[in-house]
Formats: structure tokens, sequence, C-alpha cells
């Protein structure tokens, strides 16, 4: 196939490539999003999604080892090939210097749906507002073992560049369910899900909480916590805290969260 050359920054292509790593709507318009970065790449292409288009800056990069590097014999049939001179590459990468990529990918048809059962534990999350906080959850649930994560009232989708560069590619190895609260309470009620939730009113120590079975653990806001939606849905948990601060950013104090609940499952042996 062809390799286009893309050497001014008011290129169409690259505005719409801006476009969609700056905004959510144009993102579902196109039906498409992007992803920088090797490990992200291969993680997206080893997961199933669809990759339309991918470009290299060919000072840093060329096209033999972007494939060795994705685990590619040949790029999928139809993917359009661009290179990039320095001036185009600036406006679409944050990372300018060393070995990288851009891709664009297709939007999946359809976000999975949760289905969960006995002895799963998931992180929920709701109305998260940042980006790197979504994608640094992701990471953890990745990490942790999860088996998914629920985010409940999107306010960022899980498609923001932001979300898959801090989740390290792990948006794409974490299942992601969206759904209202609403939605999700329907879910847990259906499901038999034991909901632990973050308010800090009569609440009992992680530690001495039971974290096997089927467990979701809800997680709020920086800035508000959990909504009242999920007031006495569920068991209010804490984390010990033995200085002189009483709270944890979200994604440190979900990590927690979800540590705990796999050492209990380690202990177990389940």
């Amino acid at each position: 196939m062809m390799i286009k050359a893309i050497t001014s920054a008011q290129n169409p292509w690259l505005k719409d490539v801006v476009l969609l790593q700056e905004k959510s709507r144009f993102r579902k318009q196109m039906g498409r999003f992007t992803v920088e970065g090797l490990n992200e790449i291969r993680l997206a292409l080893k997961s199933g999604l669809r990759l339309m288009e991918i470009a290299i800056n060919p000072k840093r990069m060329d096209w033999e080892s972007l494939n060795d590097v994705l685990a590619l014999t040949v790029l999928p049939v139809g993917v359009h090939q661009l290179e990039l001179n320095d001036v185009a590459w600036s406006k679409v990468v944050v990372k300018e210097s060393g070995q990288n990529a851009l891709a664009v990918f297709e939007l999946p048809k359809e976000m999975p749906a949760w289905d969960p059962k006995e002895g799963e534990f998931y992180l929920m999350v709701e109305s998260v507002e940042k980006p790197g906080n979504l994608g640094a959850l992701l990471r953890s649930a990745d990490a942790a073992g999860a088996n998914g994560v629920v985010l409940c009232d999107e306010r960022i989708d899980g498609f923001h560049p932001q979300v898959i560069r801090n989740s390290v590619g792990t948006t794409f190895t974490v299942p992601l369910f969206v759904m209202t609260s609403a939605q999700a309470w329907d879910k847990i009620q259906h499901n038999k899900v034991r909901l632990y939730t973050t308010f800090m009113e009569s609440s009992v120590s992680v530690w001495q909480s039971d974290l096997t079975g089927c467990v979701a653990m809800l997680v709020g806001t920086e800035h508000q916590g959990v909504s009242e939606f999920w007031r006495d849905k569920g068991e209010n948990i804490n984390i010990p805290m033995f200085g002189s601060v009483d709270s944890l950013n979200v994604s440190v104090a979900a990590s927690l969260l979800l540590y705990e609940a796999k050492r209990q499952r380690e202990r177990l042996g389940l």
C-alpha cells in the first residue's frame, strides 16, 4: 500500500486527528479514536479493535521496526500508512522524541454489557471528571486482576487519549461497563452483588470487611465523593488513615480497595 507523506501542519488529516483527540462528540460522530504509544497500540490490536490508520515520524521509527514491536508480520490489510515530518508530528503526539506511533482505530459498535457472576470483583466509579484519574483507575484494576470497571453517569469517555495514556493501554485489557447509576443498581440487585460504598458515616475498615464473593466497590468524584443516590444501598467501608490528612486521591484509594479484595481472595485460594 502507498505510504502518504504529511508535511504541513494545516493538513486536513491532522485537523481531524486533533478533533478526535479533543472532542468526545467528534469521536462518536466519526466512529473512531486515536491511540498514541507502541504498547498502547499493541494492546488495542490484541483486544481485537480494528486498526484504520497508523502514522510514524520516519526520523524516529521505520515500518519494519514498528511491525516488530507490534508483533505483526505485516500491518492488517486496508490500513492507511502515513509518515509525518517533525512539524506535523508535533501537532498530534505528546511524545515527540524516541520510537513512537499514532494510530486511529474504529470505535466498538457497542460497549460490553455488565453481567457480574459469583466470585468476581469490580471497581465502580461514579461521575469521574478527570481523564487522568479514569486512566489510573483502569490501570489499577488491571494490576489487581479485577473483572472490570463500571463507569456510572459518564462524564469522560474511555477513549479519551489521556485515559488511554494514563492507563498505559489497560483500557483495552479491562472490561469497561458504561451505564447510569440507576442501571448499575438494578444489575447489583438482580445479580446479588455485595456493594461496598465509601461514605464515611457508620463505616467499617476495609481490613475488617469481607471482600470475597461477588463484590463491587464504589468510589466517587475527587470533590464530592459518592452521590446521595447510593446512600444506604451498600455497606460503608473506609481506608484506615494514620497521618495528618483524612483523605486520599480517588485512584490511590481505589487501588487500596482493589488490592485488599485481591489479597483476601489469594488468602482463600480463590
